[in-house]
């Protein structure tokens, strides 16, 4: 996780919105400086073509000023608020999402890459066995049911709350998805190691999804077929290495889509 922060922090240090701040020629910051880069960075957000909504544009100064404190952010286990905040510092920076600005910073080193950075993925296959576990809880829909998934995260984590939570909502809507691997399938590639740290991994991972949401009847809901990259956070705790947390840009909206289709056939 550290570089990817060491990287954030530089590339802000020299934006042109700070450098010609008040604060751009301040070796040292402190509150009050970043008072004003909370300032700075809530105005570009808000203005961003990549940042859609407008109630989360802003990003406190304690959390900032937390995030460029190097003792501090050794103690800190990333989550997914943790890596949103990081998502919009990405878009202040001129980048879609923060899988873009580490695919950018990547590639302007391509040539100097080793043949260590070629090796297989670590964790891979634990990606590639939660994904298929998941679909079989989606498959399980409008039953609540998550299945072996504790296998694969912490029962403890964010993610698994967040998928019980999910599956709940989808249960109540009596919300399904076709069961034909024909319909409902996902696939998983181009796996990257970002991070790597005693206790914690940080992984990428291309992933393509198609679903056939159905309602109770079976009539198609909402047909989802996209690609995107997603980012995994793997923990050891004790001998067990399993997903702690992964972030999902398009997990919000595939909601929202579902429900707003469920509430337009109720209308109907």
């Amino acid at each position: 996780m550290k570089p990817i922060i060491d990287q954030l922090k530089e590339c802000i240090r020299s934006h042109p919105a700070v450098l010609n701040s008040s604060i751009g020629k301040i070796r040292i910051w402190k509150r009050t400086q970043f008072i004003v880069l909370s300032e700075i960075i809530t105005e570009a957000l808000s203005k961003s073509e990549f940042f859609k909504d407008e109630k989360t544009s802003s990003i406190s100064s304690m959390t900032l000023q937390r995030l460029f404190d190097e003792s501090y952010m050794k103690k800190v286990t990333p989550d997914l608020r943790f890596l949103k905040t990081l998502d919009k510092l990405a878009i202040f920076l001129g980048h879609p999402s923060l899988n873009s600005f580490l695919a950018f910073q990547n590639g302007t080193n391509e040539k100097t890459e080793t043949s260590e950075n070629n090796l297989p993925c670590p964790f891979e296959q634990l990606i590639q066995d939660f994904c298929q576990e998941e679909l079989n809880c989606l498959q399980q829909l409008p039953s609540v049911s998550l299945g072996n998934i504790n296998d694969y995260i912490f029962e403890e984590s964010p993610l698994y709350n967040r998928i019980l939570d999910t599956l709940t909502k989808f249960s109540n809507r009596n919300i399904s998805i076709a069961k034909s691997k024909k319909q409902s399938f996902f696939e998983v590639f181009d796996c990257k190691l970002i991070s790597v740290d005693e206790d914690l991994m940080i992984l990428s991972a291309k992933e393509s999804w198609n679903l056939e949401w159905q309602n109770g009847e079976e009539e198609t809901l909402n047909l989802y077929n996209k690609i995107n990259r997603q980012t995994y956070f793997i923990k050891q705790q004790g001998n067990h290495w399993k997903i702690w947390d992964n972030y999902n840009p398009d997990c919000s909206s595939l909601i929202s889509e579902v429900m707003e289709e469920t509430e337009k056939k109720m209308v109907l």
